[in-house]
């Protein structure tokens, strides 16, 4: 009987121990790592491009689909409205946040960034108009493709190629980009 009673405590020991390092290692490491990256997909550089492939699309008018993408691209905490003009493929995103409080530098990446992503990503979208309460930004996929000197096709899409053309290079053309925001 003491040795059964002995078997008991030990393995209720071990459980405890285990519900220990459980609550108090493993979930505050996912928890860390769960909220490290949502931190990164706030940046244009360290954003992960596959969770925005889902939303590719031949038509810029499937309004849900429009929103998801914006959803998972950088500024995605900024609450904001959407607006489609679909006689000229624009799309109009409202922000209801200034500028200033954002952040100028982070607000000139994440929209280039953002734009870059919704061209390559929806086919016949021509042009993205954001709007906050102290500024209007705007471009068409002219200037886009203009500033990149890169083809806005599906092979731009690919990991690899993304990370070496789109984030190794978005610090240098939000410099070049400021001459087309109105």
């Amino acid at each position: 009987m003491a040795a059964r009673n002995k078997v008991i405590v030990a393995l209720a020991m071990v459980g405890v121990l285990l519900l220990v390092y459980i609550q108090g290692v493993l979930i505050p490491n996912k928890l860390e790592r769960e909220r490290r990256y949502e931190q990164e997909q706030q940046s244009p550089q360290t954003h992960d491009v596959n969770t925005i492939l889902p939303y590719k699309s031949q038509y810029m008018g499937d309004a849900s689909n429009l929103t998801n993408l914006f959803a998972h691209l950088p500024l995605n905490g900024v609450k904001r409205t959407f607006q489609l003009y679909p006689d000229d493929l624009t799309m109009e995103i409202n922000y209801l946040e200034k500028v200033a409080d954002v952040g100028e530098e982070q607000v000139n990446s994440a929209l280039l960034y953002n734009s870059i992503a919704a061209f390559a990503l929806i086919d016949n979208l021509q042009t993205i108009r954001y709007r906050f309460p102290d500024a209007i930004y705007q471009l068409s996929r002219g200037d886009v493709q203009q500033l990149l000197h890169v083809d806005l096709a599906a092979e731009l899409l690919e990991q690899q190629t993304w990370k070496n053309e789109v984030q190794g290079r978005i610090e240098e053309w939000t410099k070049e980009s400021s001459r087309f925001w109105q």
